[in-house]
């Protein structure tokens, strides 16, 4: 007997309701929008690098976080009362972006080497090393600029902090989180001038752990505003130190899927603002005549962010690992042969992978594949210790095994801190406090949690929430 049509409306309204219809939508969707953008992609990252790059396999995890919780530093446990609802949806990751990921340190020897270029500091704030604004270009622009200054410091590997450490876990774009994390953190004044932003953390050490690019729409005012920081901190006698993600390596080596349209549009408009200071001889590098408006911002990002682009090179003065006090941070996390291959190797190679140089000898490539390879034990990809509830006990002893031999290798070192790896109950610790896991996937193109901070305060380590800082905050 047919249905009524009231019944089939009905039935049909019900159904267009369920979740899995709901889900099966939006994978549509996302599949739709990313096969409208990828031929544009792929045809400017061929003409500006010969087609040489080719994109990671993808592994996207969306989760709806309903509480946040608070976090037991006695016993590294988060607490009982938390209640999280997790929805996880993953893409397939094929053989052939597997293996780009494993050649990914053979294909640097093939990036064009840069020089970079010495300025006045940018108006709006710029890209600055030291004194200077580098903007780095493809090679053709720079020879025909003929621009002078080289960089050639690499990041200090072990640093000394007189007063308390405050680490920020993954950024991912979202500049308004990315300020309640630092006031959170107690450096940033709360009447916060965004053009000229103040530093109140006085001889704080500030470590973000990565991943500032994909995912939100400001990663280039991120940038700005933690080297404006840095800035005033070393006048207060603190410090800013920003680290290498697996996401700036994305980047660099021109995969831009998890590119938002805001930070695409971003980078074209810094780049036209670089045109402005540097001359026409640039107009060409960063796609600024181009008539389509997607190959133009494609253009435009491969040109600020390919190995000797402007923000390559100032990536290039970031960590890959580093060591303040008692405690090593790396993004992924680390493993024996890292220490005993030499952690100041890889931070070199990264670098000068990042500036464009020719990679000819076997050691530097080797370092290379440890540092930001797709292999799963590298430096940005690692994610062993990123597991927020182990499966078995034996998972945890054998986690917790392989990190003492790694810590034991490192003189004066008692923990590690690493991000990547989003935790659903907030930040956490396990292996008795000797691993701290602090990307709580703040950022609203990730989980839009309530941000964390790591506090490390001599021997005491704690996790900052914004309920904690308003309890220490007396009433007026």
């Amino acid at each position: 007997m047919p249905l009524a049509p009231a019944v089939r409306v009905y039935l049909y309204a019900r159904a267009r309701a369920s979740p899995v219809v709901a889900r099966r939508r939006r994978r549509r969707r996302r599949r739709a929008s990313f096969r409208a953008r990828t031929p544009a992609s792929r045809h400017a990252i061929a003409m500006a690098l010969a087609g040489r790059i080719a994109p990671r396999c993808a592994r996207i995890a969306t989760v709806a976080r309903t509480t946040t919780q608070s976090v037991s530093v006695a016993s590294c446990s988060p607490s009982p009362s938390a209640s999280v609802s997790t929805t996880t949806t993953r893409a397939g990751c094929s053989a052939r972006g597997a293996g780009a990921r494993r050649r990914l340190a053979a294909s640097a020897s093939a990036s064009a080497s840069s020089g970079a270029l010495g300025a006045s500091t940018s108006p709006l704030g710029g890209v600055v090393v030291g004194e200077k604004i580098f903007s780095g270009t493809p090679r053709h622009a720079v020879r025909a600029y003929a621009g002078k200054t080289q960089v050639d410091s690499y990041p200090e590997l072990r640093v000394r902090a007189t007063g308390r450490v405050v680490a920020i876990g993954d950024l991912h774009g979202d500049i308004g989180q990315a300020r309640r994390a630092l006031r959170i953190a107690g450096v940033l004044d709360d009447s916060d001038d965004h053009v000229n932003p103040k530093w109140i953390g006085g001889d704080t050490t500030l470590v973000q752990v990565g991943d500032i690019l994909d995912r939100g729409d400001d990663e280039i005012g991120i940038l700005i505003l933690l080297q404006k920081l840095g800035k005033e901190a070393k006048k207060a006698g603190g410090a800013v130190y920003v680290m290498n993600g697996n996401h700036e390596v994305l980047n660099i080596s021109g995969d831009f899927r998890y590119v938002s349209r805001g930070a695409f549009g971003e980078t074209m408009r810094f780049s036209e603002h670089l045109v402005k200071l540097f001359g026409d001889k640039f107009r060409d590098a960063f796609g600024v005549d181009e008539d389509d408006a997607w190959t133009r911002q494609s253009k435009a990002r491969l040109g600020l962010f390919s190995p000797g682009g402007p923000l390559a090179q100032q990536l290039s003065m970031n960590h890959t690992i580093l060591i303040v006090n008692d405690t090593v941070f790396a993004h992924g996390g680390l493993v024996p042969r890292h220490v005993d291959f030499g952690l100041d190797k890889l931070n070199r190679a990264v670098s000068d992978w990042m500036r464009g140089k020719e990679i000819e000898d076997d050691e530097t490539r080797m370092a290379l594949g440890m540092a930001i390879g797709g292999v799963r034990d590298s430096v940005v990809w690692h994610r062993a210790y990123g597991t927020e509830k182990f499966q078995t006990n034996e998972d945890r002893a054998s986690s917790c095994k392989l990190l003492d031999e790694t810590l034991g290798k490192i003189e004066g070192v008692n923990r590690l801190v690493v991000g990547h790896t989003p935790q659903i109950g907030g930040a956490n610790c396990e292996c008795s406090g000797k691993i701290w896991r602090i990307d709580v996937g703040m950022s609203f193109g990730v989980l839009g949690a309530d941000p964390q901070v790591l506090e490390i305060n001599g021997d005491e380590v704690k996790v900052l929430t914004s309920s904690s800082v308003r309890e220490q905050t007396p009433a007026a």
